[in-house]
């Protein structure tokens, strides 16, 4: 077995594969594009090209390839490495969605490593992050029991990987996959992400496999920060400097230990592809429902909020400080959740605990720019009743005035199976 390795150390500047164009930023580079046979679909390829030491695959994620993508592409021929940004959504006229990734030929991924194997004979890299993982990983083990002994895919990057088999939970397992792939993996993991808590288990899991496990920890960012539309100031920054962490882990994976021979999977594994979809994301039921306890305090204008004043619609009642990253997080897709649903009747009461008005008036107009009701609870009198004993804590009120849900910790509050959750309570009679 290989022990996992966890950098979680300040960006070291080592760029091992650059060339006489290396640079921090692309200068006048130009893509061509393509289309590549594969998986019985015609891929479009964009071609970063570059006469560097090696070659990146890019598979995208769910979201498809992006200007993000592109930026990240640029970038990383600027600093000597060649690239193919794959679309394999458009090869195979897939709509961008996680539940694509079950329909996506399996052969697409080892024909594009042959094909780019072929054309550059130089050392391969693939790349790939969130729901792709388990389609992709699946692809790979394909590549390695037909191409046995094969030593031109010199290892796989993965940023945010999702390879669980169900919900966001600390409960949750991982896909049998996991554990049959042998290759050398580094993992570029975004700290403020619902993933983050998987990272050791999904380290363990590789490392029983055979895999030589590197993985980073990027602070202060979330999920997709490379293209978000909504990205914060310490996302934009880290876009800026991402194509670093990819030539590092690259140099990184050429170090580790590498597996010639795919794992041997047990009788009856079941390597069926099933993506993680966002509808796995749901808030905990209680067993019984029970009437909330009572919740008044002054908003940020001064006026006195009661939840009982809101009886007859369904309400979210989130406990959160500004200093609390998953707080933060998760308050732009809260935002969206009322702005859709508020008029069928959903609320948010946001109760912020332990600060000054100063402060959170700041942080609303310079942070987050929500438009949600913020209560003070300067004194945390609501601790006891309402027990968020974590930051951020989560309850979901009916119109009848009881607990429905709860959850601890952060969510991306857009996740389908969140809103279905409260579209149901929306359907139910005062």
């Amino acid at each position: 077995m290989t022990t996992p390795l966890l950098l979680a150390l300040p960006f070291l500047a080592i760029a091992p594969f650059a060339t006489a164009q290396d640079a921090d930023t692309p200068t006048g580079a130009v893509e061509s594009a393509t289309t590549i046979a594969a998986g019985d679909g015609d891929i479009p390829v964009e071609r970063y090209r570059t006469d560097g030491d090696a070659v990146l695959l890019w598979f995208p994620s769910e979201h498809g390839v992006q200007d993000g993508h592109r930026d990240q592409a640029l970038a990383l021929q600027a600093a000597g490495i060649e690239v193919w940004l794959v679309d394999p959504f458009t090869g195979h006229f897939l709509p961008e969605a996680a539940s694509s990734f079950n329909e996506m030929p399996l052969a697409t991924v080892p024909d594009l490593i042959e094909a780019a194997h072929d054309d550059t004979d130089r050392p391969l890299f693939v790349f790939g992050h969130d729901r792709a993982m388990p389609w992709l990983l699946t692809g790979l083990y394909q590549w390695q029991q037909a191409h046995p002994e094969a030593g031109h895919l010199a290892g796989l990057l993965m940023a945010s990987p999702y390879l669980h088999t169900g919900a966001d939970t600390d409960a949750a397992e991982l896909q049998a996959i996991v554990e049959l792939t042998n290759l050398p993996v580094y993992i570029l993991q975004p700290a403020l992400s619902p993933q983050r808590q998987h990272l050791g288990r999904i380290q363990v899991g590789l490392s029983a496999g055979g895999s030589s496990v590197g993985a980073r920890l990027l602070p202060e960012i979330r999920d997709r920060f490379f293209f978000r539309p909504d990205a914060t100031a310490e996302e934009r920054l880290a876009s800026e400097t991402f194509h670093r962490e990819i030539v590092f882990g690259m140099d990184l994976l050429t170090r580790l230990p590498h597996q010639r021979v795919p794992a041997v999977a047990a009788a009856g594994t079941d390597l069926t592809v099933r993506t993680p979809s966002g509808s796995d994301a749901q808030l905990n039921t209680l067993d019984e429902p029970v009437d909330a306890p009572p919740l008044e305090h002054p908003d940020l204008a001064g006026d006195l909020q009661r939840l009982e004043d809101y009886r007859g619609e369904v309400i979210l009642v989130n406990f959160w400080a500004s200093w609390c990253p998953p707080c933060v997080h998760e308050m732009p897709s809260m935002q969206r959740l009322e702005d859709e649903l508020r008029e069928v009747g959903f609320r948010i009461l946001a109760v912020n605990l332990g600060e000054d008005e100063d402060t959170i008036q700041r942080f609303i107009e310079d942070e987050v720019q929500t438009d949600f009701t913020i209560l003070l609870d300067p004194e945390q009198n609501s601790l006891d009743e309402w027990r968020a004993m974590a930051f951020p804590t989560s309850y979901v009120i009916d119109r009848q005035g009881r607990l429905r849900y709860y959850l601890f910790g952060a969510i991306e509050w857009m996740e389908t199976g969140v809103i279905e959750q409260i579209r149901e309570l929306l359907d139910e009679e005062a």
